[in-house]
């Protein structure tokens, strides 16, 4: 049997975050697909496990989870495999934060926390429909790191790339940016997934809207960017297919030929 894997992001392609659901037809396509024993379906994220509530409904149909762009990978439940920042580098992190008065979070596998709570950090964790996390400064001391978050200005996001150039350092919207440990990223969490399930990289497909699925699209010769994506995304993906709130992910599956008409 020849098998395939499809990797679908999740924030505005499969999940929508005006509505705070999942397109119907979406769901549909997903459920068809896992009935399929040619097809392996696959979520790469930015985001955490116990972040994923809001795909809830869908969770069943996915055997396969790269977690934080990369950090953590899921299969079939088990963790099996995980990049932390190293301990010594969070230390050094933390300490420039602190001395910049800045405002900060972290992300560990299965929880995250603020140093303290503002309006601008309230509004980052609203545009993604996320709860905002508790206050625990200390979280890091005891826990492993996989992500550090910074709400700043601009300026500040080029002077941190340039202080710990071995960590990647990501800036977003809205103010601010994601602190990560080098070397991984979807792209790698994929390619990793792709040799422990022995599939080509000629029978893998992608799905996505951000810049952050760039690497991935490139990476992917089969590879899909929503008619809702960013600039630089589109100009990365082999296929467009429609937005969100118009099947996307149903037609960009029909432009492979992964479903029919």
């Amino acid at each position: 049997m020849d098998k395939k894997i499809i990797f679908f992001d999740i924030d505005r392609t499969i999940y929508d975050p005006d509505t705070r659901s999942i397109p119907k037809s979406t769901i549909d396509v997903l459920k068809k697909l896992h009935e399929r024993e040619d097809i392996e379906i696959a979520i790469a994220t930015g985001r955490a496990f116990y972040m994923l509530h809001i795909i809830e409904e869908i969770k069943e149909y996915i055997n396969i989870f790269i977690l934080i762009n990369g950090q953590i990978i899921i299969k079939n439940g088990k963790t099996i495999f995980k990049n932390p920042i190293k301990k010594e580098l969070v230390l050094d992190v933390v300490k420039s934060f602190d001395e910049k008065n800045m405002k900060y979070g972290f992300l560990g596998e299965f929880d995250e926390t603020l140093n303290i709570v503002d309006d601008k950090g309230k509004q980052a964790f609203e545009l993604v429909n996320m709860k905002l996390p508790r206050i625990d400064p200390h979280f890091y001391q005891d826990n492993e790191i996989f992500q550090m978050w910074a709400f700043c200005e601009q300026d500040l996001h080029e002077q941190f790339k340039q202080q710990f150039s071995s960590l990647e350092v990501v800036s977003w919207l809205g103010g601010g940016f994601d602190v990560l440990s080098g070397g991984m990223s979807k792209k790698e969490g994929i390619k990793k997934i792709l040799e422990i399930e022995g599939i080509p990289l000629t029978n893998a497909y992608a799905i996505g809207d951000g810049d952050n699925d760039i690497e991935m699209l490139d990476y992917i010769p089969n590879s899909i960017a929503m008619g809702n994506s960013s600039e630089k995304a589109l100009r990365h993906a082999k296929w467009v297919t429609t937005d969100i709130k118009e099947d996307g992910v149903l037609n960009g599956l029909k432009m492979v030929g992964l479903l029919d008409d």
